[in-house]
């Protein structure tokens, strides 16, 4: 699996004799899940073989084109993303732009997908089909979409980064600054944060799902990643950071804790960890950690990751939510002030 830029044109047709071809078979040549980056783009192999067998007299020899249909199973949900025969190729609505027949001109045996800006909602078991005839295979395999990006502000305030502070704010945490690439995949995944933020190109972005006072940007009253372009690199703002991979465990005890900073750093030591950082929080509640009790992470900041909102744990959207110190969300919590804790332990 790897990062393509080609061409998604197709145009071309198969042709096999139903003489010739009795057996057919279709080979995902992959035996566990395939990992690909939030924002990238992939091609997952689909390799059709067709076996010969005796002609008879009987038999006729008019050219059977076959039908190759690519779908994907997520959530228990099934979901077309394309169907190709001969030169027609009909790919779904939501995919258009970011799925074709990779090969499909040039190899009458390689029924690839490619699929591009790869989002987490592309997360789920993908089949590959090919029907000629009366026959009939397919083969499945999984694809997890890694990474996440996610808002961060400086614990003095709002819009306090220039462009190399963001970048050193993101590495602090164990993150690195997001691309513009990975910020769209997010904002096409419901994202929506209404503070405008650095990005590895030096420009500065904010997705809006919901257009309102305060957050129109620079679509007026549409929905979109909004773009100040590329600014000033002392100019000040929030940024936005990405966490693809942690090698270890953000743990959390069953029993919430009433600890200041101090001695939930003591607390992690005593379990033979140390402090989560703020990503180490987000990619673990991106692979599905849930719990309602806000705790110190290593740069003195109070979070909790939510997966299924409730009314009593931060409101009606899941994400990882944040204490802050004023009503206007500036600030971390006070060291002496008492909450859990969120350890991590390396592999």
């Amino acid at each position: 699996i790897f990062p393509l830029s080609s061409s998604r044109s197709v145009s071309s047709i198969f042709y096999f004799s139903i003489d010739d071809v009795r057996s057919l078979q279709v080979n995902i040549p992959h035996s566990g899940p395939i990992f690909a980056p939030l924002g990238s783009s992939i091609s997952i192999p689909c390799l059709v073989s067709l076996s010969s067998t005796p002609t008879t007299a009987a038999s006729s020899s008019f050219p059977v084109v076959p039908r190759i249909k690519w779908t994907v199973v997520s959530g228990g949900v099934e979901t077309q993303i394309l169907v190709a025969r001969g030169q027609r190729v009909k790919v779904n609505e939501a995919y258009r732009d970011r799925a074709a027949l990779l090969n499909y001109t040039s190899s009458t045996d390689d029924a690839s997908l490619w699929l591009g800006d790869l989002r987490s909602s592309d997360s789920g078991h993908y089949r590959c089909e090919v029907q000629q005839g009366l026959e009939d295979a397919s083969d499945l395999v999984q694809l997890k979409v890694k990474g996440v990006v996610f808002h961060y502000r400086d614990a003095l305030g709002r819009y306090a980064f220039s462009f190399h502070e963001a970048q050193r704010a993101c590495e602090a945490i164990g993150a690195e600054i997001a691309t513009a690439d990975q910020l769209l995949a997010a904002y096409y995944d419901g994202y929506e944060q209404c503070d405008a933020g650095w990005l590895a190109d030096q420009s500065v972005r904010y997705p809006i799902q919901v257009p309102r006072e305060g957050c129109y940007g620079d679509m007026d009253g549409q929905p979109g990643l909004r773009n100040y372009g590329t600014m000033d690199p002392d100019d000040l703002f929030d940024v936005y950071c990405y966490v693809e991979q942690i090698d270890g465990e953000v743990f959390h005890n069953s029993v919430p804790q009433q600890l200041s900073f101090n001695e939930a750093q003591s607390y992690c030591r005593a379990a033979g960890a140390e402090l989560a950082t703020t990503a180490q929080l987000y990619l673990a509640w991106s692979e599905g950690l849930d719990r309602c009790s806000p705790g110190w992470l290593s740069d003195r900041s109070v979070r909790y990751p939510i997966i299924t909102p409730r009314e009593r744990c931060g409101g009606p959207q899941p994400g990882v939510k944040t204490l802050y110190r004023f009503s206007n969300q500036t600030g971390f919590p006070e060291p002496s002030s008492l909450h859990d804790v969120y350890c991590f332990k390396g592999e």
